[in-house]
C-alpha cells in the first residue's frame, strides 16, 4: 500500500490503528496545523516540528457533489467536508460511508483510506477520507 503523495499521511501500522495526517506544531504557542509549515501563523515562530495529528473529528461544514469532475476518484453523488480534527486544524476530505441525507455539521467522524488505483508495481495507491467514527454510530 502507497500513499497518494508522500509525506501528507501516516499509513496505520496495526489492523486496529486508524491513519494519520502529518502536521506541524509551533514549540512556542503549541498551535497546530495541517500540512507543513515553516512559520507559525498564530504567533509568527520560525521553525515549526512535524507532528501527527489526530484522526477523530467532526465536520464543520460540508457541501454534496453532484457532477463528477474530470480525473476525479470520487463518483457523484459524494460530499466534501471541513473536519475540525480534535486536536485543532481544520482539513477538507471527501466523506465516505456516511448517506449524503444523513451528512451534517458536528457529525463526529474518523479518518480512513480509501483505494485510488494500482501503481506499476501492482500496489494500492490510497488516499485519505473521513467516515462516520465507529465508537459514535
Amino acid at each position: 500500500m502507497a500513499p497518494i503523495r508522500e509525506g501528507l499521511f501516516v499509513i496505520p501500522e496495526g489492523p486496529d490503528a486508524l491513519p494519520q495526517l502529518l502536521g506541524s506544531e509551533c514549540p512556542a504557542c503549541r498551535t497546530r496545523f495541517a500540512g507543513k509549515r515553516a512559520i507559525c501563523l498564530e504567533c509568527a515562530h520560525r521553525g515549526v516540528d512535524e507532528c501527527r495529528l489526530s484522526p477523530y473529528g467532526t465536520i464543520h461544514t460540508f457541501t454534496i457533489i453532484h457532477q463528477t469532475p474530470k480525473g476525479s476518484v470520487m463518483e457523484a453523488p459524494y460530499s466534501i467536508a471541513q473536519v475540525q480534527l480534535e486536536d485543532g486544524p481544520i482539513v477538507q476530505t471527501a466523506l465516505l460511508g456516511i448517506p449524503l441525507e444523513t451528512v451534517r455539521v458536528g457529525l463526529p467522524v474518523e479518518m480512513a483510506l480509501h483505494n485510488v488505483k494500482r501503481d506499476d508495481a501492482g500496489n494500492r495507491v490510497v488516499a485519505y477520507v473521513f467516515q462516520p467514527r465507529r465508537d459514535a454510530r
